[in-house]
């Protein structure tokens, strides 16, 4: 048994998260509190005893067992999560057994100084490669990004020649052993084939961690024949997630400036750096893990002064400003308050870049800028923008005005607002679109309610349900979920599964439902007593298979009465369609009112209006009921 396994044998998910979360419902099978990882009012975090996990249903989307809750609450990585959870357990951690595989074990002291060792022989002999008549090439590309062979030998950059085992060839002449090189991640066997070098005719990059050592290395081609970079293998020894490049040299920077800036590529640091501005790290790939930031706010000051900054300044096309947005949900979630992975209790405030405009073409990346204008560049990142600013502006440029909002919203804060600043933020976004606050505080207050309501749905269906087809249901409830909102499915299944359904709908409609489908389906369930009629004759047969076929928790049972139990489903289903509706109307009559011939007639106005409070009246009472 694996030691991991030793672990969960003692510790329960109650005992791990009950050390850093208060619970409430502890009697029950599901106990809850408020998410530790972002800030909310209603409990979203919730514990599953018979599978021993964590969920946030909230903000965070996200879940997991008590190794993945440690590594998160305390911002560290699995290897120290697996050390506090064995010290909790009472189980001696240096003890492993021989049936404890390579990658879930953690490397001796010995054995990973064995490593870095080697690294550093294959960094060193990378770099003879560079400066050697094979390094030609190499060199050239190097001094076209501005990279002289003095700066390659400061930051470790070589060349891995063309051969498929020269580096091999040259450890064994060493007296290496090859299965200590393969452990290292610097060989790579095919299933059909010898040993052979992991990195051929690349630029090689030495990846160095907190204390300076190397762990793995990145290997970049010098042309687009193959995958741009290339990485060490993941090894107990090399874990890219929990990688920051170039920490060991900007942690001193960063704190004492107290910020730090966050890029993308390998290039993008070392221009950085060599023009003066020392602390600037990259996130080893596309966006920024939990693990990163973690590493990056240890480095930050810890007595608040100066002020603790982490700035975005990933690339300038579509993809880096998709990464950007991943990373500041990250970012935000990482840092928000009550989570401990801050390393410190105060604030850590997340920016971004504002874009470099200097010159006739914006440069694509934080190295391209540099170069261009090294003060434009940093004037860009002394005046940055703030998150929802940054995730509005992104989206708004292609004028999906309900896109930027949606993309802000995360970044906002409360709806409505508690704050001076929470509300400027919202009067911000609505000056950039020109409508008036109060119109986009009710916009912003619905879209957030209807997240609500997707949440409290599934949870109200799932809570009535409980029986052994529950599993099924939700599992066809989520492949559903992509097609049609999902109590919109599960009401129409009532309907068309049991014909007792239909008592329990009041005075429901067609044209309550999004979905025409759907409301094609229940047009004709209320207009025809049988329901094979409802699916005979075209295309709505396969929809009504697949309603007839979902698994709402509930059967015809001729030796028990379940209408309670469906009534129940029913009547929860259909209140949150009819406030879905209600919300799509009040959308629909804020675009109507713009209108210039609604706003030129005072009659039809008036009509408007009195439509709009009785839509208004019904939602509120929907809601309070």
């Amino acid at each position: 048994m694996a030691l991991t396994d030793d672990v969960k044998q003692v510790l329960g998910i109650v005992d791990v998260v009950s050390e850093y979360v208060p619970l409430d419902k502890l009697h029950s099978r599901s106990p809850e509190a408020p998410c530790p990882f972002h800030e909310e009012r209603t409990p979203s975090f919730k514990l599953n005893l018979e599978s021993d996990t964590w969920h946030c249903f909230g903000a965070c989307a996200t879940g997991g067992d008590i190794f993945s809750f440690v590594m998160r609450i305390e911002g560290v990585a699995f290897g120290e999560a697996l050390d506090k959870l064995c010290d909790q357990a009472g189980i001696e951690r240096r003890e492993r057994r021989d049936s404890d595989s390579d990658s879930e074990r953690r490397p001796t002291k010995s054995e990973r100084e064995s490593v870095q060792d080697l690294n550093a022989l294959a960094a060193d002999y990378w770099h003879k490669q560079l400066r050697g008549d094979g390094g030609t090439n190499a060199r050239t590309y190097l001094a076209s990004r501005g990279i002289d062979l003095a700066t390659a030998q400061q930051w470790g950059i070589g060349y891995a020649p063309s051969g498929p085992s020269s580096l091999l060839h040259f450890l064994a002449a060493n007296r290496v052993p090859k299965s200590a090189t393969a452990r290292s991640g610097l060989l790579t066997k095919p299933e059909h084939g010898p040993w052979r070098d992991m990195f051929i005719n690349r630029i090689m990059f030495a990846l160095r961690d907190r204390n300076g050592d190397i762990i793995g290395f990145a290997g970049r081609a010098m042309d687009d024949s193959e995958a741009k970079y290339i990485n060490t293998s993941e090894t107990p020894y090399f874990q890219k997630s929990e990688l920051v490049y170039a920490l060991d040299r900007a942690a001193d920077a960063i704190s004492t400036t107290g910020r730090a800036v966050v890029v993308e590529g390998y290039m993008d640091v070392i221009t950085a750096h060599e023009h003066g501005f020392r602390n600037v790290v990259a996130c080893m790939g596309t966006a920024v893990t939990s693990q990163q930031l973690a590493a990056i706010a240890h480095a930050l000051p810890h007595d608040g002064k100066p002020a603790r900054q982490v700035v975005m300044c990933l690339d300038n096309d579509d993809a880096g400003v998709n990464a950007t947005l991943n990373s500041l949900g990250v970012a935000m979630a990482q840092f928000s308050s009550g989570n401990n992975a801050n390393n410190s209790s105060i604030p850590v405030d997340i920016k971004v870049a504002r874009p470099v405009t200097s010159g006739d073409e914006a440069p694509k990346d934080p190295d391209e800028a540099i170069r261009q204008d090294p003060q434009a560049w940093w004037r860009s990142i002394e005046t940055p923008s703030e998150a929802y600013e940054f995730a509005f502006e992104s989206r708004l440029s292609s004028g999906a005005v309900d896109e930027a909002i949606a993309a802000a919203m995360p970044f906002v804060g409360k709806v409505p607002p508690s704050t001076i600043a929470a509300r400027r933020r919202i009067e911000w976004m609505a000056n950039q679109v020109g409508i008036q606050y109060d119109d986009l505080l009710d916009l912003l207050i619905q879209k957030r309610r209807d997240q609500a309501s997707a949440q409290t749905t599934t949870t109200s269906i799932r809570r009535v349900a409980r029986r052994e087809n529950t599993i099924r249901t939700n599992q066809h409830l989520d492949q559903q979920h992509h097609r049609f909102k999902p109590y919109e499915f599960e009401l129409v299944a009532c309907l068309v599964q049991h014909k007792s359904a239909l008592d329990y709908i009041a005075n429901l409609t067609p044209a309550h439902f999004e979905s025409s489908e759907l409301a094609a389906i229940v047009e004709r369930l209320l207009n025809r007593a049988s329901a094979n009629e409802a699916a005979e004759d075209d295309s709505l047969g396969a929809l009504h298979e697949e309603l007839m076929q979902h698994q709402i928790g509930v059967q015809e049972n001729e030796e028990s009465d379940n209408s309670g139990e469906l009534s129940k489903i029913v009547s929860a289903c259909t209140k949150l369609v009819k406030q879905d509706h209600l919300r799509r109307c009040k959308v629909q009559e804020s675009e109507t009112f713009k209108q210039d011939e609604v706003l030129s007639n005072d009659e039809r106005m008036k009509e408007m209006l009195q439509q709009a409070n009785n839509n208004n009246r019904q939602l509120s009472e929907l809601t309070a009921s």
